[in-house]
């Protein structure tokens, strides 16, 4: 039975090992190539084993990266980085501050550097051979709408004879490989890691989530992104951010710090015309309500999914697709431009739209044979909650019936607005836990009655299941109950403690009970 090594940061076989370990040994003078060195100790002519940025997983002969994090810093690991077999060591720090470690300049190297989340992503791509170099990769950013293009452009580029690979909310999968995902885009050397591992393992096409916090931390900085994606932009993550404009200036450094061939925007979206007017001529357009190169016409959104005319630079086509609301229709826009770019024909876009596979948690339909609709989304931000209630409504001839709540320790000024938009577009509401973490379940749920009238349709039920249960238990002949929030996820944290809870197979398990 193969063994199965667990770190804090990312899962992997002892099979993996091998990546490293059939590599040419790497000199640290190769490594820091295109890092500035402010002040240096030390002998820069040494063979580094590994490289690592959490000091527990430091070995022999290995290149620590002391990276500030959400609660630490890594300098003050430096010693315990150093106990552990590390001979050089990249830090933000001055060699007089470390001047109390007395470090042994004969045996350690340090390396002073302005940023060091910077100068992990560039030594962790020169260590695993500049992967990116090698592969078509596609980076997709944006709040809302990456997993699902991630999905379709997977499907496109399968449809062309393609190996494959995804990184992203889900899971990283290709081939016959699929690890679960810690984060939405890895930190810089597990991701390079990854990619190595596909690059061996004969992938040509990688499609890669990249979010706000990757983009703020460097973790993909100088990568060679053969297509850019921006899908749009609305309040998320601002307990991360300072405002709305650092969160879209975080999104825009896919374009600004990358060398990314083909942008793709939105430019429906204001963030997305930005983007394009920066970018000027070298870019392409997707838009419904704006005049872009990529666009949709005669849109009908229907129960079973979404009929439209697309229209691009080399013609038109009548697209239908499973895929439900507008919001999806956006998502195959940006998937046409990628797959013209790619060279695909619009025949061929025209038939893989038409069934694109089920994505986990994204207007996941769950079915024991009711006379109404249950679906799981992950919408957890105002935005997409008022696009998935609406996609619903479009489809659904009785009522629609929605299931919510916020996250705690996280963004807590979308709660109230998460609750207008519930209110406001939902017939019924029931308001509950997401993943409260360390906040009290409770609170989290008062502030999002901020937004909701005392005379509006709704019920308060803190226990997830239970209001799962109690959605399911009102819902009649053609309503459709709409359980946002958490999608795929298989956890619920209470706490600081994972707790397995899985929004589908409560409901399928509930609908079971029913029938019987």
């Amino acid at each position: 039975m193969k063994q199965t090594v667990s770190t804090k940061w990312f899962l992997f076989s002892e099979n993996d090992f091998s990546i490293e370990k059939n590599m040419s040994e790497k000199n640290l003078k190769n490594l820091i190539a295109g890092i500035e060195i402010a002040e240096s100790l030390g002998n820069r002519d040494l063979e580094i084993e590994n490289i690592a940025f959490d000091s527990r997983k430091v070995r022999q002969d290995g290149l620590f990266v002391a990276i500030p994090g959400g609660k630490h810093d890594g300098r003050v690991f430096i010693k315990e980085a150093l106990d552990k077999g590390a001979i050089a060591i990249i830090t933000e720090a001055s060699l007089e501050s470390l001047s109390l470690l007395h470090i042994d300049h004969e045996s350690i190297t340090v390396l002073c550097v302005a940023d060091s989340r910077k100068s992990l992503s560039i030594v962790s791509a020169n260590f695993y051979g500049d992967p990116s170099a090698h592969l078509n990769l596609t980076g997709i950013t944006g709040t809302n709408g990456k997993t699902t293009l991630t999905y379709v452009l997977e499907a496109l580029a399968k449809a062309d004879g393609r190996d494959t690979g995804v990184i992203g909310t889900i899971d990283c999968h290709f081939g016959k490989t699929k690890t679960p995902a810690a984060m939405t885009t890895p930190e810089s050397l597990e991701l390079n890691l990854k990619l190595r591992q596909m690059v061996d393992a004969g992938v040509t096409d990688c499609f890669l989530e990249v979010s706000s916090h990757a983009l703020s931390q460097k973790r993909v900085y100088d990568m060679d992104f053969d297509v850019g994606i921006f899908t749009n932009l609305s309040r998320d993550h601002l307990d991360f951010h300072s405002s709305m404009e650092e969160y879209k200036n975080s999104k825009a450094e896919l374009f600004r710090g990358n060398n990314v061939k083909m942008p793709i925007l939105n430019i429906d979206d204001p963030a997305g015309k930005e983007f394009a007017v920066e970018l000027k001529r070298n870019a392409i357009s997707t838009g419904i309500n704006s005049s872009a190169d990529f666009s949709a016409e005669n849109i009908s959104l229907i129960a079973t999914g979404s009929r439209f005319t697309l229209k691009t630079p080399n013609g038109s086509t009548e697209i239908n697709t499973n895929l439900l609301g507008e919001h999806n229709i956006y998502n195959l826009l940006s998937a046409s431009a990628y797959a013209l770019v790619q060279g695909m024909s619009l025949d061929m876009i025209q038939s893989t739209f038409q069934n694109i596979p089920s994505i986990p948690g994204r207007f996941e339909s769950i079915s024991k044979g009711q006379n109404f609709s249950v679906l799981v989304d992950y919408a957890h931000t105002e935005d997409a909650l008022c696009k998935a209630i609406t996609a619903a409504k479009t489809f659904t001839e009785g009522k629609v019936i929605v299931v919510f709540g916020c996250g705690g320790d996280r963004d807590k000024g979308k709660r109230e607005g998460m609750g207008r938009i519930a209110i406001e577009k939902s017939d019924f509401s029931v308001i509950t836990s997401d993943n409260p973490r360390t906040e009290n379940p409770e609170n989290i749920i008062s502030d999002i009655l901020k937004g909701v009238p005392a005379s509006a349709s709704h019920v308060t039920i803190t226990d997830r299941r239970e209001a799962i249960e109690y959605a399911i238990s009102r819902a009649e002949k053609n309503d459709l109950v709409l359980i946002a929030g958490k999608g795929h996820e298989d956890y619920q944290v209470l706490g600081t403690q994972k707790e397995y809870f899985d929004d589908r197979e409560v409901a399928r398990d509930f609908l079971e009970k029913q029938i019987h």
